[in-house]
């Protein structure tokens, strides 16, 4: 048989065994997760340092990273064969030449015939310079089959200049093909069109208009464009970039009236005519509601209107609240206005709200205020008296000063922390009769013959309805012996002592 000592020399030398069998497993576990990391990592680098890739590539670059992330998965299934970035003959992608100006963002597209692998293509784009130094370089991959993609090239990224795009596979460095990109800076001429604006004030309705290359119909995108409204009150100056087809489209940002509207170019490369059209801005109608208001003797209540416009809160504009003889006049914000006011009389009242704007029309709505009546209150509940060592429930009224049943509330009993709750007029209370014992010397025991003590007793509401009272209460706790039931002093004989109880 093995000995003890024997047994556990086996047991550190099985011990360190599986430590280091785990210690290299976890080591290519490391390996693994740290290769992923940098391949994620070079992407996230590229993207971040690189913002020439369109909303097309950033969806393809999202969708990589995706596949990236099931990678691991599909390659624990052993399918690692699937994920390998595609050779040069596995599909093809091209590009043409292009001319592009350096002062806007514009693009290039590249055209795809995708491989029906995983990748359905993986290549790097490059620019170089005249002298053959590359000076960009982006990697291009996605799983979907893309047959075109559309690479922005952003505003002043390129100095005007000659350049060779070369687009060269990923996985083995085959060129794939080459092409020439020429940056200009010349000026573009341009032609601007729109029609005369005519809406409603807060109508949401937009002004269109549209910026092309002067003897053609392609719209230019980017083109930072100067737009001023003027009336004899006031002039108001905006400006707009149009989008990649040429279009601005906005809400003209001036009140109700007619103005005289100028459109120019504000870029340097754009070259156009001044165009002159007018815009007309109309006072639009609201809808208004004004709420009931409700409030108790002595409390503020709050006067409400709501004003809307063609379903869209107002936000402008002022409300003037009437109301017993007095006018209240509040700004609209957010298509609210309110007024708290206190009223002295308990009665109904009627009011109006009425609505003014500059540009919308006025309106007038009504509504009703009422001041409700508050009641005073008060506690009925009649002193208690006890014999010592007695509990008792006893009930408190809580009426109004005219007898009717208050039928909400609390009585707090003041300085002991207890509460009870009213219900139906009435609250429970317990009493407990003690305090007469005061002591003892040798085989005396002193009691008092009557002990009272006062409570205050006060009945909180909870509702505005009711005012608070209050009540004092005695409680009055009398001496009766519970062994024989005397009143007065006596004596026990208790295990053959004899006990004195003394009672004053």
């Amino acid at each position: 048989m093995l000995k003890k000592k024997h047994i556990f020399i086996l047991l550190l030398l099985m011990v360190g065994l599986l430590t280091i069998s785990c210690a290299s497993a976890n080591e290519n576990t490391t390996d693994i997760i740290t290769n992923d990391d940098i391949g994620a990592d070079d992407v996230a680098t590229a993207i971040e340092e690189d913002p020439t890739i369109n909303a097309a590539d950033e969806i393809e670059t999202q969708e990589t990273l995706s596949s990236e992330n099931n990678d691991n998965k599909l390659s624990m299934d052993e399918t690692e064969e699937i994920l390998e970035s595609p050779s040069y003959y596995d599909y093809s992608v091209w590009v043409d030449d292009s001319t592009i100006h350096n002062w806007q963002k514009e693009s290039i597209i590249i055209h795809v015939d995708p491989s029906t692998g995983y990748y359905a293509y993986d290549f790097y784009i490059k620019f170089f310079d005249s002298e053959d130094n590359e000076i960009h370089s982006q990697n291009i991959y996605n799983t979907n089959p893309y047959t075109s993609i559309k690479y922005n090239i952003p505003a002043y990224d390129f100095d005007p200049g000659t350049y060779t795009i070369k687009l060269v596979n990923y996985e083995d460095g085959e060129l794939m093909d080459t092409a020439t990109l020429t940056v200009i800076s010349d000026p573009f001429y341009a032609v601007f069109s729109a029609g005369n604006y005519n809406a409603y004030y807060n109508s949401g309705v937009t002004y269109t208009i549209r910026v092309t290359e002067k003897g053609t119909t392609s719209g230019l995108s980017g083109v930072s464009v100067k737009i001023v409204f003027t009336n004899s009150k006031k002039t108001v100056t905006k400006y707009y970039t149009s989008d990649s087809n040429g279009y601005i489209k906005f809400v003209p940002p001036v009140g109700v009236g007619t103005y005289s509207v100028t459109i120019s170019s504000n870029n340097a490369h754009v070259i156009a005519t001044a165009l002159k059209k007018t815009a007309t801005v109309k006072k639009s109608s609201v809808t208004m509601k004004a709420y009931k208001a409700k409030a108790y003797q002595g409390y503020k209540l709050t006067l409400k209107a709501t004003v809307k416009s063609q379903g869209k809160n107002v936000n402008e504009g002022k409300v003037t609240f009437k109301i017993n003889g007095k006018s209240y006049t509040v700004a609209v914000k957010n298509g609210v206005a309110t007024k708290k006011i206190k009223l002295k009389k308990v009665k109904s009242y009627k009011y109006t709200a009425t609505y003014k704007g500059d540009n919308f029309n006025s309106k007038k709505v009504k509504a009703k205020a009422v001041v409700k009546k508050r009641y005073a209150t008060k506690i009925t509940v009649k002193n208690q008296k006890g014999y010592m060592g007695n509990k008792k429930t006893i009930t408190v009224k809580v009426t109004t000063k005219s007898g009717k049943k208050v039928k909400s509330g609390y009585i707090d009993v003041g300085g002991t922390g207890t509460y009870s709750k009213v219900k139906n007029g009435k609250a429970k209370l317990y009493v407990s009769f003690s305090g007469n014992y005061q002591g003892y010397s040798g085989l005396t025991l002193y009691y008092k013959k009557s002990v009272s003590s006062k409570y205050k007793l006060k009945y909180i509401p909870s509702s505005l309805k009711y005012k608070s009272s209050k009540k004092k209460i005695k409680i009055t706790s009398k001496f009766r012996c519970d062994m024989c039931g005397k009143k007065s002093s006596h004596s026990h004989y208790i295990n053959g002592y004899k006990i004195k109880i003394h009672v004053y």
